[in-house]
């Protein structure tokens, strides 16, 4: 009996490990989403948005030859940066370089801020930052919008500069005569952006709730927020839907059951 017994709690014990050591699993994943809404011009049709976000200067195989792949592999129309791409814990901008020289032929990359690239404490980082963004062509669109024409048809992408939970007396009303996506790093201010009327909202900021159980999902964020109502996924308010990316780089907690993210959006006209 008691020998039955000890097996018994060998068996728990190496399934406890077994669940520890899977939930440390730092695979890149790609989530994609299907986002549908009548307002799509025709043109637009399966148009698809590669969001890249958090991705604190984490580097995900040689020369970065993983998420380049990853973003190769899914053709892009746009790749959006949603902010925290720098920190001020690092200081080497070859895994930034790296992932944008693999990726600026592709297709036009749009960029907004995060709270650690426009920090105090990120001065160096985030003009070195700017400078990549010169050399390979990335569009900066910290509070402007810029239409996205294909054929004869446009939507309005709008980028917002971070402001934290201030975003509502800087942002305007989403204009009613496009599709409106709105770039803002804050997904857990989506309260705060729904009312202004956009129709899809592109965030991070998050990182997933770091530590994510079933049935629970995210249980911390980044700054401290515990049970964070967006950590990640697709949410829907009123006539506007966020998609809250679980982001790439680490935090202070690392991550479990919570792999980077790379997410990829399909839009259609439905």
């Amino acid at each position: 009996m008691k020998s039955k017994k000890r097996l018994v709690l060998s068996i728990i014990a190496i399934l406890i490990v077994v669940y520890v050591l899977l939930g440390f699993n730092p695979m890149l994943e790609i989530t994609s989403y299907t986002y549908k809404n009548s307002k799509i011009p025709d043109a637009f049709q399966d148009y698809k948005i590669v969001l890249i976000s958090d991705l604190h200067h984490k580097n995900f195989g040689g020369n970065q030859s993983t998420l380049v792949s990853a973003v190769k592999e899914q053709s892009p129309d746009i790749v959006v940066m949603t902010g925290d791409i720098v920190d001020e814990d690092h200081t080497d901008m070859k895994p930034i370089e790296d992932l944008l020289k693999g990726i600026s032929d592709l297709c036009p990359v749009y960029y907004i801020s995060g709270n650690h690239d426009v920090s105090s404490t990120t001065v160096v980082q985030y003009s070195a930052l700017q400078t990549l963004f010169e050399k390979y062509g990335v569009y900066d669109i910290d509070d402007s919008q810029i239409v996205l024409q294909k054929d004869d048809d446009e939507i309005l992408l709008t980028g917002q500069e971070w402001r934290s939970i201030y975003v509502a007396d800087y942002l305007e009303p989403a204009d009613p005569s496009y599709f409106n996506i709105l770039l803002y790093h804050g997904s857990d201010c989506f309260d705060l952006i729904s009312p202004f009327g956009y129709d899809l909202v592109l965030s991070g900021h998050t990182h997933g709730g770091l530590i994510r159980l079933p049935f629970v999902g995210g249980l911390i964020t980044n700054t401290g927020t515990i049970l964070p109502k967006y950590a990640g996924g697709a949410y829907t308010q009123g006539v506007s839907t966020l998609i809250s990316s679980r982001g790439l780089g680490d935090a202070a907690l690392p991550r479990f059951y919570n792999r980077p993210e790379l997410v990829v959006i399909t839009l259609v006209n439905q």
